[in-house]
């Protein structure tokens, strides 16, 4: 029997994840490390097998990655999160980027099949007929992030808590005093973030007797431009100003924050601002965001684990529903 990678590890000092790097030329791995891991399989005339095991089993030690978005920290997170166990278990990544363009999500679904792929982490943003066409056609253990497609087609999907983490940093602000709290939002055709996140301020408010005013409610994109001027929208079509700002990500609630900067108005104390997400500038800004944390590097390695198993035929069945809780800053204001 010939090396194994664990053998080739130990002698290099260094771990079966570095080996694994090494011999696949992936990157984030130092000259050092790479110089011991080559010096150790030329000194034992160590060779790689994957080859013939991909053929033999008509796929690659590769996983696909569709993110609709690689600019924000969130997505950053759980891609750490997916490559931490990914890299340990001997698997390159494909990372593709779709810019929230459906036809991009269709294609690359497609061309991922076609690089012979062992399995895909999908982060969906919404799922028309032509999604689960194709996720049906190209025969892949797939495994989505971000919606619950759990009663719609049977692929095992890891989700956040969107309607009851929404509906808790609402009850948050009526707890605070506040009762004409605005809402600042996306497109309703993203079900989690466009739909769940405002179902559950809407009950919130409901369950609190209070009324939301159409004036007080804005749909826009997942931009900062968005928060920015969905806030300038409120703002100046609103006969009584809201005390609060409900803002369904922390991106736009930093654009809610700019405008009313812009305008003068102060933070908390004029008007208290909250997001979701707990994004990496949420505790940079001035006020610092009072929003709800979502552990998005958990879940891309929670995504992970189960995309694993069910390449080696564990099949997951359901969703996986991440845990979240608020954290309290400094835009908040108690009334």
């Amino acid at each position: 029997m010939g090396m194994t990678i664990k053998e080739i590890a130990k002698l290099a000092g260094v771990s079966k994840s570095t080996v694994s790097r090494v011999i696949n030329d992936a990157e984030h791995v130092s000259d050092k490390a790479r110089k011991k891991v080559q010096q150790v399989i030329e000194e034992t005339g160590y060779i790689p097998n994957s080859i013939a095991k991909d053929l033999k089993r008509n796929s690659t030690n590769s996983i696909g990655v569709i993110v609709p978005r690689i600019n924000t920290s969130t997505i950053s997170s759980a891609v750490e999160g997916i490559s931490n166990i990914m890299y340990d278990n001997g698997y390159n990544l494909l990372l593709t980027n779709t810019r929230l363009d459906i036809k991009e999500e269709i294609k690359y679904l497609e061309l991922l099949k076609e690089k012979r792929v062992s399995g895909i982490l999908f982060f969906a943003t919404e799922l028309t007929s032509k999604h689960l066409e194709t996720l049906n056609k190209i025969d892949l253990p797939v495994v989505v992030l971000g919606q619950d497609i759990s009663e719609i087609v049977d692929f095992p999907c890891v989700i956040h808590d969107d309607f009851n983490s929404a509906k808790d940093i609402a009850k948050y602000l009526v707890k605070q005093g506040h009762q004409r709290i605005a809402y600042i939002g996306v497109q309703e055709y993203d079900i989690a973030v466009g739909q769940l996140r405002k179902k559950g301020y809407a009950e919130a408010l409901t369950e609190n007797n209070l009324e939301v005013p159409e004036e007080y409610l804005y749909k826009g994109d997942f931009s900062i431009n968005s928060g920015y001027e969905g806030m300038k929208e409120i703002i100046e079509s609103s006969r009584q100003l809201p005390t609060a700002v409900f803002a369904v990500t922390d991106s736009l609630a930093l654009g809610a924050i700019k405008y009313l900067k812009e305008r003068d108005y102060q933070v908390p104390e004029d008007i208290s601002v909250v997001g979701i997400g707990n994004s990496d500038i949420s505790s940079w800004i001035t006020p610092e965001l009072t929003t709800v944390d979502y552990d998005h590097l958990k879940a891309g390695e929670e995504a992970s684990k189960i995309l694993l198993k069910y390449i080696t035929g564990d099949k997951f069945k359901g969703k996986l529903l991440m845990d979240y809780h608020i954290i309290e800053r400094e835009s908040v204001k108690k009334i």
